[in-house]
């Protein structure tokens, strides 16, 4: 049960990026031209997901071997790291800091990068916890997809922001409970 809720907290940051797609200067409406952009936006962050995890396990894979007996406190301190940097991301969410509108494929890609570097670090602990063996990158991605959808069809509005901040707590303190679970 904890693995999914891993995978789902590593995941959550994407809800938040999602609100870069959801404002319209004018109404938000949801037509058959605007769902297929969302459509594709969400597997576009997705997609990064599951790369960017990948990557983080190639890279990890060159050098966490050598330190194998240390695996333990090598989980702890990667989940502390996502840990800090979902707890930083939530202060900004709550503070509307991290509003922004993606208008080019360009900012799109970066985006996407952007939100997949708590997977990648976590790709980086990969030789040493790996929740779903090799179907974890793409439970990252189908749980990314999952998250973008939903807040891309919630309409914008401070609500939203605050439910946005508090699932990301929420998911770091997650995120930091695997990390001390890993020592037992």
């Amino acid at each position: 049960m904890l693995n999914i809720l891993f995978i789902i907290a590593l995941t959550s940051p994407v809800a938040v990026a999602s609100t870069a797609f959801n404002v319209n200067n004018e109404q938000l409406t949801v037509n058959n031209l605007q769902f297929g952009k969302k459509l594709m936006y969400a597997l576009v962050l997705a997609l990064g997901q599951g790369v960017m995890y990948v990557l983080g396990d190639l890279l990890g894979g060159t050098f966490m071997h050598l330190m194998a007996r240390q695996s333990k406190w090598i989980v702890l301190a990667i989940c502390i790291m996502i840990f800090y940097r979902m707890l930083m991301n939530t202060l900004k969410i709550k503070n509307g800091a991290n509003l922004y509108f993606i208008e080019t494929k360009k900012q799109l890609l970066l985006l996407s990068v952007a939100v997949g570097v708590n997977s990648f670090i976590a790709g980086l602990m990969a030789d040493f916890y790996m929740p779903f063996q090799n179907l974890t990158p793409y439970l990252l991605m189908a749980a990314a997809f999952v998250w973008s959808m939903i807040a891309m069809l919630t309409p914008f509005s401070k609500m939203k922001l605050t439910f946005n901040s508090l699932v990301n707590l929420v998911s770091a303190f997650v995120i930091f409970a695997k990390g001390f679970w890993g020592l037992f």
